[in-house]
């Protein structure tokens, strides 16, 4: 945690007196002997609440319980929770841009995983914010690390895809093998942003109604049949899947309420959903032991050497928002 004097920006000074906590040591600063909290330089900083509290709140998130369910059993107001729903998405964001890069993944998988924010998009009225209506968020996951690579909240076209691979294709180096969905941008962004230094492959499934089901029948429709396409390169056949991806969007729907199909406990707001996922990246790459691979994402990644608590994740994401900020 770096902390300097927010009066003068000296990083010279002593502590003058602990209270409890560590964030809430008070410090005097050598040069304009003014007094100032260390709270400031935490992820505590916008609240009174108990560090405790805090990683409570975010844990609970995280474990698939809605705002409201966490306001009930943590007796924290849900406003107050949303705010710091807001600020460690921010930190676990800056998490993920800091730590996430350089990598040399082999098997690659894209997919987008679909909700709404305020209303369905056959619902909207005309003079309804563009941010209502479908949201997907695409997801970039290395097959034998599990790792998530990277993400993006937004609609599902082709500014979103070559916004999404733009990301995707600063975090990594290499020639791999990636696998998507059928969906045609990919193939335009993929070009644009990798060129011939890649393997590249769609996986274009067929559907079809559930054999049978009755005429009145509401749910997803099957898939008759699933055609692997290379598009570029010379893609191992047997690797054109997007199976692990589509188990993680699973994972996605079980520990984020916000995903749960057919309940109210859709996302209201655009900004909340965007720091919702990306507290969850963040939190699935460091924070939570992959039952398969017996440690983290990242830990297989080779991105850190142990598991690391919610408090860790908040610290090191406060500190990586502080050095970008600077």
């Amino acid at each position: 945690m770096k902390i300097k004097c927010p009066h003068c920006g000296s990083e010279s000074f002593k502590v003058h007196q602990r209270n409890g906590h560590e964030c809430n040591t008070i410090y005097r600063c050598q040069d304009c002997l003014r007094c100032f909290s260390g709270r400031r330089f935490t992820p505590y900083a916008d609240t009174k609440l108990k560090p405790e509290k805090i990683v409570s709140v975010i844990q609970h998130l995280c474990e698939g319980n809605s705002v409201r369910s966490t306001e009930r059993l943590l007796r924290v107001h849900r406003g107050t929770v949303l705010s710091m729903l807001a600020l460690a998405g921010e930190h676990a964001q800056s998490v993920t841009d800091e730590y996430v890069r350089k990598l040399r993944p082999k098997y690659v998988q894209f997919d987008e995983l679909w909700t709404f924010v305020h209303t369905k998009e056959a619902h909207l009225r005309r003079r309804d914010p563009a941010e209502w209506g479908d949201a997907y968020t695409w997801v970039a996951l290395d097959s034998q690390t599990k790792l998530i690579i990277s993400h993006l909240v937004g609609k599902r076209d082709a500014a979103s895809a070559n916004e999404f691979i733009a990301d995707y294709a600063s975090r990594i180096g290499g020639i791999h093998q990636a696998t998507s969905d059928g969906f045609k941008p990919y193939i335009d962004a993929i070009e644009t942003y990798f060129g011939a230094d890649i393997n590249f492959a769609q996986l274009v499934k067929v559907y079809g109604s559930p054999k049978e089901a009755p005429p009145d029948w509401y749910g997803p429709a099957e898939v008759i049949n699933a055609i692997p396409t290379p598009i570029i390169g010379e893609p191992d056949e047997a690797h054109i899947s997007t199976s692990h991806v589509e188990r993680s969007n699973l994972n996605f729907r079980m520990h984020l309420r916000r995903f749960t199909r057919l309940v109210n406990a859709f996302s209201k707001k655009l900004d909340n959903l965007k720091a919702a996922v990306a507290l969850y990246v963040a939190w699935y790459n460091f924070c939570r032991v992959h039952r398969t691979l017996r440690v983290t994402p990242a830990m297989e990644a080779g991105l850190t050497d142990h598991v690391w608590s919610v408090e860790e994740l908040l610290n090191v994401g406060a500190n990586a928002s502080n050095k970008q900020a600077a």
